[in-house]
């Protein structure tokens, strides 16, 4: 680990100043915009400068190397950092470009790490929740959380300063389903688009979001089992494919590994095929196509089939994420038993 001035010649007599920094086995040069000329008063300025960039230079990998933070990594812009988590999200996670534009509303543009203070992120969640609904302000203050969490692994801040603010509190939200009679009158209303029909079909057996199906390929399925990484999580799952599964994979089969299964149109498209397609079938409840992925917790739980089991199938990381299944399921049992009739009154 080190930090050494370097000098280039250049033309006429003159040469530029470079620092040569070498650290955890990589090599990089910084160019200090500095040279020296035919002036030996000047030049003892400049060397002096380049001597104190190099020596906070050297403190700062110092730092770096014992787990302390840097003042100068601290001074960073973190509405620059954000943009670029934004940027290594898939297209469609627009939650995240939602919150980059209410982060630059709130700072103008710019704001240094040091300067996320509890009071700060007190304000943010004021500014949240005065305009957006709960539920949104929880998303967006969840991705926030996040980028100063990715921040303190990366030794740009000690501390996460969301830590010490309570968080949004995330209002349950009323999870669609289907019951196992209204997939069936589905599967026996044609849709225009079969792809689409198929795809919803197999994603009520399955649980996989449309963003697995679309991706899903052949080579993923073997003897009766999916094996794939799943698109939001990034965890590889084992997933056994029920009769109704494979039924629809039989009529499909396909000898090329790297095609993909299903060929269905953007997610906006797909939405309003569905939306025709329930409407159609006389279905009166508001189907996305995350409704499937909804409908395969329920009719599994409902069938028997225990939490561990279903959150496992699910691919949840905590089993505390299928508990709100579990509670559906319980209401469920609960308009059952009051449905029987009274005897004896």
């Amino acid at each position: 680990m080190s930090v050494k001035i370097r000098k280039r010649k250049r033309s006429n007599n003159r040469y530029s100043l470079f620092l040569d920094i070498y650290h955890q086995g990589q090599r990089k040069f910084e160019h200090l915009n500095l040279f020296l000329e035919d002036n030996p008063i000047a030049n003892k300025a400049t060397l002096q400068l380049a001597e104190n960039i190099r020596a906070k230079r050297q403190l700062e990998l110092n730092h770096d190397s014992y787990g302390f933070v840097s003042e100068t990594k601290r001074k960073d812009d973190f509405v620059t950092y954000f943009k670029k988590l934004v940027n290594e999200r898939p297209p469609d996670r627009s939650s995240w470009q939602c919150t980059l534009k209410k982060l630059e509303d709130y700072t103008g543009g710019k704001v240094e790490f040091q300067k996320i203070t509890p009071e700060w992120l007190t304000g943010f969640k004021k500014l949240l929740l005065n305009e957006v609904s709960q539920i949104t302000a929880w998303h967006y203050y969840t991705n926030i959380k996040y980028a100063l969490n990715r921040a303190v692994k990366e030794m740009i801040i000690q501390n996460n300063p969301c830590n010490l603010v309570d968080n949004i509190k995330k209002p349950e939200t009323n999870r669609e389903y289907l019951t196992i009679e209204e997939v069936k009158k589905l599967n026996e209303t044609p849709l225009g688009n079969k792809e689409v029909k198929d795809a919803f079909i197999f994603s009520c057996f399955t649980g996989l979001r449309y963003s697995d199906i679309i991706n899903l390929k052949w080579s993923n399925i073997k003897n009766d089992k999916l094996e794939f990484r799943q698109k939001k999580t990034g965890g590889v799952e084992y997933l056994p494919l029920a009769h109704t599964a494979k039924k629809i994979l039989d009529e499909k089969s396909s000898s090329k590994k790297d095609e993909f299964v299903f060929h269905i149109p953007q997610k906006e498209v797909t939405w309003s095929n569905i939306k025709r397609w329930v409407k159609k079938a006389e279905i009166n409840k508001r189907v996305s196509f995350h409704t499937a992925r909804h409908t395969f917790a329920t009719l599994s739980l409902t069938m028997g089939t225990d939490l561990y089991t279903v959150s496992k199938l699910l691919g949840h990381k905590s089993i505390s994420t299928t508990q709100v299944y579990a509670k559906i399921v319980d209401e469920k049992k609960v308009e059952a038993i009051n449905r029987l009739p009274i005897l004896g009154d």
